[in-house]
């Protein structure tokens, strides 16, 4: 990679974690606080390449709060 190139880790990741909080067991509704909609989450896929399962702790790609990660009502 040259010097204008990055990764996405890179443009995703916060530097600067000073705005950041813990919100986990707090709904965010798929928003964070800050107003950043895109989180940072750990997922896993089957052989279909279909999501099978992703951890509910996840990170804010803005500020780098911590947060639940919205999941479907299973009722």
């Amino acid at each position: 990679m040259d010097e204008q190139t990055k990764a996405i880790r890179e443009l995703l990741h916060p530097k600067d974690y000073t705005r950041a909080l813990d919100l986990r067991d707090t709904s965010t509704g798929g928003v964070c606080v800050c107003g950043c909609e895109v989180f940072i989450a750990l997922i896993s896929f089957d052989e279909y390449n279909d999501i099978s399962f992703y951890f509910l702790d996840g990170e804010c790609a803005d500020c780098g709060s911590m947060v639940t990660l919205p999941y479907p009502d299973p009722y």
